[in-house]
């Protein structure tokens, strides 16, 4: 009589059991569900398909870009199209608010975007570019900084960070120039 009444009380408890996990696959099925629907809404989910789209009339694409629109190539980043468009990769973030773009890391082959056609990029600002400085040690002068020395060095002066690396043993800040110290300038 005894093993009658366990055993009933077991199998009790096991229908109980297996209706508590079929429950739980069912809420994470659902919350899955959701999650995934979420996730589209936003656009961040990549569609699977063929990224090789050849543009076969390069006569379509190139009045394209002369009107101001950019076709996306494959390997294309939005600052290697900054850099081609503009020769300033940090130029990136004109491009990227021009077209709304919001996951700038996510470009698809055929994209095509706008590009401003009067778009003028500014490396050099009002320095004296006649006062050159030629490669090898230097000695700062004052109001000098290194983006000052890289443009009088190289003309560009997004150069100032080769500046900086061939001298971190003794610009510890590059914020911070000291008058009289001798730098290297490097040859690039």
């Amino acid at each position: 009589m005894f093993l009658i009444k366990a055993g009933k009380k077991y199998i009790k408890s096991s229908e109980e059991l297996v209706s508590m996990l079929l429950g739980l696959a069912i809420v994470v099925v659902v919350v899955s569900l959701i999650f995934n629907f979420v996730q589209r809404k936003k656009g961040s989910v990549e569609i699977p398909g063929e990224a090789n789209i050849v543009l076969s009339d390069e006569a379509i694409k190139q009045k394209q870009e002369e009107n101001g629109v950019y076709i996306v190539e494959k390997g294309d980043s939005l600052w290697k199209i900054a850099e081609k468009k503009y020769n300033d990769g940090y130029s990136w973030t004109k491009i990227a608010k021009e077209n709304n773009l919001k996951n700038v890391s996510v470009l698809y082959v055929g994209q095509k975007l706008k590009m401003s056609v009067d778009e003028t990029v500014i490396t050099t600002s009002k320095i004296d570019t006649n006062n050159k400085i030629d490669q090898g040690d230097y000695k700062v002068v004052r109001n000098d900084n290194l983006w000052n020395i890289a443009v009088r060095a190289y003309g560009d002066g997004y150069k100032w960070t080769d500046i900086w690396q061939e001298n971190k043993a003794i610009i510890r800040n590059p914020s911070l120039l000291e008058i009289g110290m001798m730098i290297k300038i490097p040859k690039l």
